[in-house]
This record gives C-alpha cells, sequence and structure tokens, in this order.
C-alpha cells in the first residue's frame, strides 16, 4: 500500500499557471509573449556591453515565474505538467532594435508616437500571441532600473517593492477612446512603469481577459520619460497622485493602498 500512495504522489501534477492555461486555450503551439523597443544605449563607448547585460538580466527576470512554478514543483514533490517546457520555450519578448537615424545618444529618447508608428507597421505580421494594445520600451530609465535592482532580485522578490526593474508600458493607442467627460479617462496612462517580473504573470493574465487598459492603469502614475512636454504629463490633480503607484505591479491593490482604504495610516 505504502508503494502504491508513493506512486499516486509521483504521478501528481502541479495545477497550471494561469498563463499556462491560456496558452493552452488560445495559442497552443504557438509563440507568444510582447513586442518591446530598444531606445537606449546607443552611441556611448560601453553601451553595447551595458546593452548585452540589460538582455541578459532581462530574460532572467521577466522568466522568474516559469523559475517560481518549477521550485513550487519541485517543493511540493509534483510533476510539472507535460507541455510546461513547450510553452516556456514558445515565450519571447520580440525586440526591436533600430538604431537611430539621427545618431541618437543614451541621452535622446524615441517619443512615444515614433514607438506608436513603428508597432502599428509591425502589427499585422505578428503572431496572435504577440500582438497586444500595449508594447513595451527599453528607455534609459529602465536600463538604469536593471543596473541598480537586478542583483537583487529573484524568484523570491516579494511584489509591490518600491524599487524593481522596470520597462515602460506603452499604449498602442494615444488616447483611451472615451468621451473626455467619461469619469475612466483620467484612469488612463498611455506610458506607465511596469515590473518587468509581471510581464508573464498578471499583465498576460489580465490582457487576455479583454481588459481595458483605463482600467489596467487606473492605479498606476503615468510616465513621462517618453513625451516630456507638459500637455503630456500626469493628468491627475497633485493632490491625487500621492495615492498612486509608481510601478504597476497587478490589477490587485496594494498593501499600502489596502491600509489607506482602511484608514491604517501609511506601512512603515
Amino acid at each position: 500500500m505504502a508503494e502504491v500512495a508513493k506512486a499516486d504522489v509521483q504521478k501528481a501534477v502541479l495545477s497550471p499557471p494561469d498563463w499556462l492555461r491560456i496558452w493552452r486555450k488560445h495559442f497552443y503551439g504557438q509563440r507568444w509573449g510582447f513586442v518591446a523597443f530598444r531606445a537606449a544605449c546607443f552611441g556611448g563607448d560601453n553601451d553595447n556591453d551595458r546593452w548585452t547585460e540589460f538582455q541578459k538580466q532581462f530574460k532572467r527576470i521577466v522568466e522568474l515565474p516559469f523559475t517560481r512554478a518549477i521550485t513550487q514543483a519541485q517543493e511540493e514533490g509534483v510533476l510539472l505538467p507535460d507541455d510546461f517546457n513547450e510553452a516556456r520555450a514558445k515565450f519571447e519578448i520580440q525586440w526591436v532594435e533600430e538604431v537611430p537615424l539621427d545618431g541618437g545618444t543614451l541621452t535622446t529618447v524615441a517619443s512615444a508616437d515614433s514607438l506608436r508608428a513603428k508597432y502599428a507597421a509591425l502589427r499585422p505580421s505578428l503572431d496572435p500571441g504577440l500582438c497586444w494594445d500595449v508594447f513595451f520600451c527599453a528607455s534609459p530609465e529602465a536600463v538604469e532600473s536593471f543596473e541598480n535592482e537586478a542583483s537583487t532580485t529573484d524568484e523570491t522578490s516579494s511584489f509591490w517593492r518600491a524599487r524593481a526593474p522596470f520597462l515602460l508600458a506603452v499604449s498602442a493607442h494615444s488616447e483611451s477612446g472615451l468621451e473626455e467627460d467619461h469619469e475612466e479617462t483620467a484612469w488612463f496612462k498611455p506610458v506607465f512603469k511596469i515590473a518587468a517580473e509581471v510581464l508573464v504573470e498578471s499583465l498576460f493574465t489580465v490582457l487576455d481577459m479583454g481588459t481595458p487598459l483605463r482600467r489596467i492603469t487606473r492605479s498606476v502614475l503615468q510616465a513621462t520619460e517618453l513625451d516630456q512636454s507638459a500637455e503630456q504629463r500626469q493628468k491627475e490633480p497633485i493632490e491625487e497622485t500621492g495615492n498612486l503607484d509608481e510601478i504597476w505591479w497587478s490589477m490587485h491593490p496594494s498593501p499600502a493602498r489596502l491600509r489607506m482604504r482602511r484608514n491604517i495610516g501609511p506601512i512603515q
């Protein structure tokens, strides 16, 4: 009986993560992931080395959900789903690394609209699992966040950290698509910071659900690095921006936000 019980445990399989369920349902056998643009590390003496190291750390961090699932399976003594490795191998960040024609350097940042135009031209050729209403940008600030925070980021890192390696997430459309007086218009942030480690889990899931981007970005600050003009700055009144998160982790409220709602005060 003991041998039978042991065999049953060995046959147990890890419950598939949400990203695997989505891949099975909509993209089985296909590539899935996102498109990202390089907008940093041009022209400097050591920029090629910086970009190479950035990509190395980015790949490791964006794939942390895969690492967590493997660790969980090992700790629980169960098997990974049969298609886990195939789905993982099909995941891809499709980088667009066009060197600026104007000889741009690290201090010359592409505009959001110029990136949108490039993404719009690219979309017809994308696999369905790579084609979303949001894409990503490795800006100078984003690359620096990896240089500063990657060494302390691994599968044990907790969400909602104040500092984390991030990319800029850019809406494929510059407007929310709503009437100006609609209450959700102010929720829309066309560019925002997103923690790299949540692309596979949190973001992929809510995008697949068809959640409008304005609702996804309701509680995050607008990032201004790609558009420095006053017209493009954060739309919320100054007194309200303090209630918004600087980096997007999830649509779920952060622990600090929950405490604020309960009037307990800020987390020390």
